[in-house]
């Protein structure tokens, strides 16, 4: 069977119009997708004329297109009780149509594959059966609470006029047998019913996967793929399913395949963008004093999500008022500062990552003394893939993806992690060996997959992992396990080697690593792709230690007899922790004479007699040790 398809003949301007040519092609055209650019390169392939040049319902493709997205967003709404179909939940209520963007922002993917799938069925309805074409007609949207799947199914369903039945766990999951069944061909029932009357319909199921789990084929589930695979939901072109879910490998498989949810569209965390633009649509109706930088406040909101944003503009409209009622001012006008974002920050927390990540730590490099070509070399790899990814892509580089920083004890490992991770305003993550070895077999490994799935979702961010041959041993032959089982530290190097390995495809991740002991870590992770840079971080030299004392007395009130450059001098192998505890020391031998003669000063006595109680905790045959093991890594890799 041929169907046809009418083209119109190039023709150069001035011309007189010539007639439509129709081409043969077969007649049933089955697509997975419904976006015209599909639409045209189906045609173009069975035909092979350009796009420009098809003629659909009497008009040029995208004319076409145009005028019937202009027709059906420009039909006004008319009352129900007039027999009309107002958009809305079906509640009998009239609704106000408008635009999705006007009350959601963010995730346009998400949004337009939505809009695509209720509409096109309604704009396309004509050319789908002269093709052929059968429509998709379940969209399945996964992803962390609080993005806004909801919200945008509802903003969607106003905006195209369309009836929303809501099936929710709630429902379903009912007290007595068979009810949450027959609640859900009630719910199909109805959707059927305005369907059939040409009116789009959107069955929208929240919490799909609490609703269907993949646990055994439950009632619920068969009533779900009965339903589905009726004859009335394929007859109906105006009916589509939309399903919610937040873990979509929790949901039964047979809901997955083609014919039921076609397609998967994944709602992700918002990027700095698309938060600076949903701030701006919940601050819309706030008065923001001139000080105010919405772009700032998004930026340094990493991993929060459209529910956390709007709790964060809540919580600093409610500062902005109990500062304003606590006011002796006459201000009459609640205007939001740059001191109530800061603050409201501080309750409003992204829940994404709630439990899992650290809070960044407020450590500066200022606050690190010495170290200066280590700390260079760390704001090269950590601060600017984050603050200069544009450049970055320019150039065609791509930043490196892990660094080790290994060294004598007390050197400042961990402090200059927490530096890098305070200097890039990124999510912290931090895990240790003891955190990851768990007397229940695989819970470290969920432990650690899932903090590398908390890191994508909260990007940019740093995973630091302390004591890192605890946690990637190197491995010296088979198992010692007479059963052939891998042991604990075995199962979480593979899972470190398969999480870094992915992060390939990720963007802002960085992995900072500390050991005392490099020559344990296995080799694997030490090649390109993985830990790309080794840094070797020394005790401090004398500028250094006099860095560390200056940093460490700064509260201290000094004697002017104090000389900390010639304390600096007779500190030689002592780390920055023994230069800690050397100034605490001092200061208690001040506080013991203090409490006798009221004179509250530190003076170089009681550094001298700290210095007589302490001993450096390295010897020079260990500082050589550990410097032979040092190796350096590249900073950067090009993009192949």
């Amino acid at each position: 069977m041929l169907g046809f398809i009418s083209l119109l003949p190039s023709q150069s301007p001035g011309d007189s119009p010539s007639p439509s040519v129709a081409v043969p092609c077969p007649a049933t055209v089955l697509l997975t997708g419904v976006s015209p650019e599909l639409l045209e390169v189906h045609l173009v392939l069975l035909t092979g004329v350009p796009p420009e040049r098809f003629e659909l319902g009497g008009l040029p493709f995208g004319q076409k297109r145009t005028r019937q997205m202009e027709e059906v967003r420009g039909r006004e709404s008319k009352d129900r009780r007039g027999g009309g179909g107002g958009g809305g939940d079906g509640d009998g209520e009239r609704t106000e149509r408008c635009r999705a963007e006007e009350v959601i922002a963010g995730n346009r993917a998400a949004l337009e594959a939505l809009r695509e799938l209720v509409m096109y069925p309604v704009l396309y309805a004509r050319e789908a059966r002269v093709l052929g074409l059968n429509f998709p007609r379940g969209l399945l949207l996964h992803g962390p609470s609080g993005t806004g799947k909801k919200s945008m199914v509802r903003a969607v369903v106003r905006e195209c006029n369309a009836h929303l039945t809501v099936i929710d766990s709630i429902s379903v999951h009912k007290s007595h047998a068979g009810e949450g069944e027959k609640f859900m061909r009630e719910a199909f029932t109805e959707a059927y019913s305005q369907a059939s009357q040409g009116r789009p319909a959107v069955i929208f199921i929240d919490e799909l996967d609490d609703i269907c789990p993949p646990r055994g084929r439950s009632r619920i589930v068969g009533q779900l793929l009965t339903l589905m695979d009726g004859k009335s939901s394929k007859l109906l072109p105006h009916l589509v399913v939309v399903a919610s879910a937040t873990r979509v490998d929790a949901i039964e498989p047979a809901l997955r395949r083609p014919g039921r949810f076609d397609s998967e569209i994944e709602v992700t965390v918002p990027t700095a963008e698309e938060r600076f633009e949903i701030l701006k649509l919940y601050t819309k109706n706030l008065r923001l004093g001139e000080c105010v930088d919405l772009q700032s406040v998004a930026a340094s909101c990493n991993g929060y999500v459209g529910a956390d944003l709007q709790a964060l503009c809540r919580e600093a409209a409610r500062r902005a008022y109990s500062r304003l009622s606590s006011s002796s001012e006459s201000e009459n006008v609640l205007t939001l500062i740059m001191e109530d974002w800061e603050s409201a920050k501080s309750v409003a927390k992204n829940s994404v990552t709630r439990g899992v990540t650290k809070e960044i730590p407020a450590v500066s490099w200022d606050d690190i003394g010495g170290l200066k070509d280590i700390k260079k070399k760390l704001q090269q790899a950590v601060e600017w893939p984050i603050k200069h990814a544009a450049s970055f892509d320019r150039l065609g580089i791509s930043p490196i993806r892990g660094v080790l920083l290994h060294g004598p004890p007390g050197c400042s490992k961990t402090t200059l992690a927490k530096a890098a991770a305070h200097a890039a305003q990124a999510s912290f993550f931090s895990l240790s060996g003891a955190e990851l070895y768990s007397k229940y077999v695989g819970e470290g490994e969920a432990l650690l997959r899932r903090t590398f799935q908390m890191a994508r979702l909260a990007s940019p961010s740093i995973i630091f992992f302390d004591e890192a041959d605890a946690i990637a041993p190197k491995r010296t032959g088979p198992s010692a396990n007479s059963s052939g089982n891998a042991t604990v530290g075995e199962r979480l190097l593979s899972t470190l080697l398969t999480e870094m390995d992915g992060l390939e495809l990720a963007t802002g991740i960085i992995v900072l690593a500390a050991t005392n002991r490099p020559n344990a870590i296995d080799a694997a992770l030490l090649r390109p792709g993985r830990f790309d840079m080794v840094l070797y971080v020394p005790p401090p030299d004398a500028e250094g230690r006099y860095e560390i004392l200056r940093i460490h007395t700064r509260k201290m009130p000094l004697g002017d007899d104090v000389d900390l450059w010639r304390v600096a001098e007779h500190t030689e192998l002592f780390t920055g922790a023994d230069l800690e505890g050397l100034c605490r020391e001092a200061g208690m031998a001040a506080l013991r004479e203090s409490l006798r003669s009221e004179r509250f000063v530190c003076d170089d006595i009681h550094f001298q007699a700290a210095l007589r109680s302490l001993r450096p905790s390295l010897t020079q045959s260990m500082v050589d040790e550990y410097s032979n093991a040092a190796i350096h890594g590249p900073l950067t890799r090009r993009k192949h």
